[in-house]
C-alpha cells in the first residue's frame, strides 16, 4: 500500500501490475503507456481493489494479445470502478466485519487474555488478504463479465442495504457493550431518595447515558466537523472531570 497526496493510489496500483506488465509488454515502447495510464488518479477501498485490478489485468492481457481494446477504456473501467468498490468496500470492512473483530477483540482484552491484540491482527490479514485475493482471482478469470454480473440489476443496492444494516447493528452492540457512562447524582423528595441512575435513567431507556454520549460523537464529527482528536481529549477531560 502506496499513498501520495497527487495520485493516491496510482504508485502501489501500477507497482501491483509491473511483473505481469513486463510479461505482456516485452517491448519497453509498448510498456511504456501501460505504466502511464496506471500511474494516473486512482483511489477506492483496498480490499475491495482487488477487483478492479483482476478486471484491468484481464484487459491487459486481452490487449497485449491482440484484442481490440483502447488503453483509455481500461483507464475508463478504473474510474467507473474505484467509486462504487470505495463505498462497498468501507462498509463491509471498517463499517461492519472490523468492528465485529475489535469487538472479540476487546472482550478478550477485559478478560485479561493476552491473546486479543494477537487475534486482531491475524483476523484482520486474513480478512484483508482472503477478500482481496478471492475478488482478484474471481474476476481475473471472468473478466469484465464478472464486473458486468456484479453490477447488474439491483444486487448493488440490495448488497449496501444489507451490509449497512449489519454494520449499524454491529456499531450498536459494541457501542452498549463497552461504552460505561452513569451518574451517583440522586434526587431527595421528602423523606423519598431517587437515584437519577437506577431510579430514572435505567427505568425508561437502559443505557441511555452511553447512548447519548455515542449519539453526541457522531454528531460532533459528523455534522459539527469536530476533529477525532479534539472529541478524544473532550472525552478525556470529562471523563477526569
Amino acid at each position: 500500500m502506496s499513498l501520495n497526496y497527487e495520485r493516491m493510489q496510482s504508485i502501489a496500483y501500477t507497482y501491483a501490475l509491473i511483473p505481469a506488465l513486463k510479461k505482456l509488454y516485452p517491448n519497453k515502447e509498448d510498456m511504456i503507456p501501460a505504466l502511464q495510464r496506471h500511474l494516473e488518479l486512482f483511489n477506492t477501498n483496498a480490499t475491495a481493489g482487488g477487483l478492479i485490478l483482476g478486471t484491468t489485468l484481464a484487459m491487459e492481457e486481452e490487449k497485449a494479445n491482440g484484442a481490440d481494446i483502447d488503453g483509455q477504456a481500461i483507464s475508463a473501467i478504473k474510474t467507473s470502478l474505484m467509486g462504487p468498490l470505495a463505498g462497498i468496500g468501507d462498509t463491509l470492512r471498517q463499517g461492519t466485519l472490523i468492528p465485529i473483530i475489535g469487538s472479540i477483540a476487546i472482550a478478550l482484552g477485559q478478560a485479561g487474555n493476552l491473546f486479543a491484540p494477537i487475534f486482531y491482527m491475524l483476523a484482520t490479514l486474513a480478512l484483508n488478504w482472503g477478500i482481496s485475493h478471492t475478488l482478484f482471482m474471481k474476476v481475473y478469470d471472468k473478466g469484465t463479465a464478472f464486473v458486468a454480473e456484479f453490477f447488474q440489476g439491483n444486487r448493488m443496492e440490495k448488497i449496501m442495504t444489507i451490509i449497512t444494516t449489519m454494520g449499524s447493528v454491529t456499531i450498536g452492540a459494541l457501542a452498549a457493550n463497552t461504552v460505561k457512562l452513569s451518574t451517583p447524582l440522586e434526587l431527595t423528595l421528602g423523606e423519598k431518595v431517587l437515584n437519577i441512575q437506577a431510579d430514572i435513567l435505567d427505568s425508561v431507556i437502559l443505557n441511555l447515558l452511553p447512548f447519548c454520549a455515542v449519539m453526541l460523537v457522531f454528531w460532533l464529527i459528523g455534522k459539527k466537523k469536530v476533529s477525532i482528536n479534539k472529541v478524544i481529549i473532550g472525552i478525556f477531560v470529562v471523563g477526569i472531570v
